[in-house]
Formats: structure tokens, C-alpha cells, sequence
């Protein structure tokens, strides 16, 4: 599969039409028809169910629309990085964070890095941390910001200054909303919406201790802006780390954290032995000696 005929099947794709995808390509219809045929032939399988006015992705052709989009997006960084080799810092560098307070950390590294170096862009994806995690060792992310636990044995990582605390959101005519911090065992009699992360919920395991088995889990959701609009429609109580809860925290939600305090800290990460741009370099460097001035 070359790289262009999986454009041509992206904007075929997109437009869901064969006539519109050709326009947008500055190629014929005939031959964009051509490639998309000799594309199915290639792979055995029909890529569209193929109506009157609307082309529809079949269930394989959903799946290659997903790998394709990562193939192209890679290739496309990877002429950036190697066109930006030479010490001219410039070109793009991509980020993923989730909603946390090390995220507001990352808005001024790249404002003062900006400052430094106009030329660089930066593209910032969001996403939980697994989603982050897996997108850099695909090479579709170059830095993420994360929270603890990760596998160092593929990462690399700078601790950052930010730790994270631990609580529940709920709604703020709760009961429990009167407390200014919730133990153990104000959890154990409510619906509980938990983190989807392993890792997380082992660290709320040990926090609880024997009496983690008795609560009551009524969903799970993996990201704080779904458990918000879980917890506004009375399904329950989410647990979420307090900076994930800045742009849902209003008159009808709150937070409280969990006493004794459950935290997590922040760290920056990358994929190990990856040979970066003298750009991304630069921006690492960045990073590590903000760090380590306490910033």
C-alpha cells in the first residue's frame, strides 16, 4: 500500500463521496476510482458499500481508516523531523496530556519555549494517560504528560513539580459536599464511578484497604470530563484527581479530597531510544532544567 493510495482512501473516506474526494485531490474521477479498486483488489475485501448518492465504509474498511490515518500521520512526521535536522529550531513538535494540573504546567513551558524559538508549532492531542502512552510508542506523539504509574522500560520520563491529589466529584446539594475532605468509609455507601485505569484503582486499593471490597462501583469511565456529566446526572460519585476538575467545577458540581491525602505525581515522557529532531531535543532540554529550577 503506498502512502498516496491511503490518501486517496482517507478523502474518499471523509467525503463519503467519489465525485467530492476527486475535487479535493486535484485528480480525475476515473482514476481515483481506478486506485480505490485496485486498493480493494490488493487487500482482498471490500473497503465501502457503494450507494447511489454515498459511499459507506464497510467494518474492514472502518479499520483500515483507523491505520491508515496513523500510517499517514506518521509518515508526515517523519519528513518533518528529517527536513528539520540541522540546528534551524523549527518545525513541530507533538504533545498529549490529559486534563490535570501538570496540563497548565505544559501551556507555559510552551509559551516561555515559543518565546525562545517563534518557528516551532506545537500540536497537542488529549487523552487519558494509556491513550498517550500507546500513541508515543506508535510514534504519533513525541512527549506526554502524564501521572504515575508508567513502564520505564519503554519510556523515558522527568518527574515533574505537580503532584497530583486524589477526591470525589459529586453534586454540591450532596451530603457529603458539607465536608471539606472524605475518609474511607464516607465512600463505602455510595455509587462510585471509578477511574479506568489498573493502575489507579490499585493505588485506591491500598489507600482503602480492607474495605475496598466494600464498594459499590456503579460504572467506570476514562475520562474526568464523561465522570462530570455522569455525576450531573445522578449516576454517582466520581473518582478524579482535583486538576482534571477546573473546567467542570460550577454551581452544581464539586470536589472534595480524600483524607489521609492519595496522590500522584506528574512526569513528562518519551519513547526510549528514539532518535529526535534537534527541535524536540531542544524542548526536552527545556523541560529538564525548568524542573530542576522548581518550575
Amino acid at each position: 500500500m503506498e502512502i498516496r493510495v491511503l490518501k486517496y482512501f482517507l478523502a474518499v473516506a471523509r467525503e463519503g463521496n467519489i465525485t467530492r474526494a476527486a475535487e479535493v485531490l486535484h485528480i480525475t474521477q476515473p482514476t481515483l476510482s481506478r486506485q480505490l479498486m485496485q486498493l480493494e483488489d490488493e487487500l482482498g475485501v471490500a473497503l465501502f458499500i457503494r450507494g447511489k448518492r454515498k459511499m459507506i465504509l464497510t467494518d474492514v474498511g472502518m479499520l483500515l481508516k483507523r491505520r491508515a490515518e496513523e500510517i499517514v500521520s506518521l509518515a508526515e512526521k517523519t519528513e518533518l523531523e528529517i527536513s528539520n535536522q540541522d540546528n534551524d529550531v523549527s518545525g513541530e513538535i507533538v504533545l498529549a496530556c490529559g486534563l490535570t494540573e501538570a496540563t497548565q504546567t505544559m501551556g507555559r513551558y510552551i509559551k516561555e519555549f515559543k518565546e525562545i524559538y517563534p518557528d516551532v508549532v506545537f500540536k497537542v492531542k488529549n487523552g487519558n494517560s494509556d491513550f498517550i502512552m500507546e500513541a508515543i510508542d506508535n510514534g504519533l506523539v513525541d512527549l506526554g504528560f502524564v501521572i504515575e504509574p508508567i513502564d520505564s522500560e519503554k519510556l523515558n520520563f522527568l518527574k515533574m513539580n505537580q503532584l497530583e491529589t486524589w477526591g470525589i466529584l459529586m453534586k454540591a446539594d450532596s451530603p457529603l459536599a458539607s465536608k471539606d475532605y472524605l475518609e474511607a468509609s464516607d465512600l463505602i455507601n455510595i455509587p462510585l464511578i471509578n477511574t479506568a485505569r489498573i493502575e489507579t484503582q490499585n493505588q485506591l486499593k491500598n489507600w482503602m484497604g480492607n474495605d475496598y471490597e466494600k464498594l459499590n462501583f456503579v460504572a467506570v469511565s476514562e475520562l474526568s470530563s464523561t465522570a462530570a456529566t455522569l455525576v450531573e446526572n445522578d449516576v454517582g460519585y466520581a473518582i478524579v484527581i482535583e486538576g482534571s476538575t477546573s473546567n467542570v467545577i460550577s454551581d452544581q458540581l464539586c470536589f472534595r479530597p480524600l483524607y489521609p491525602k492519595m496522590t500522584t505525581a506528574s512526569i513528562v515522557i518519551w519513547k526510549k531510544y528514539q532518535s529526535f529532531s534537534y527541535t524536540i531535543s531542544r524542548f526536552i532540554d527545556f523541560i529538564s532544567k525548568e524542573i530542576k529550577d522548581g518550575k
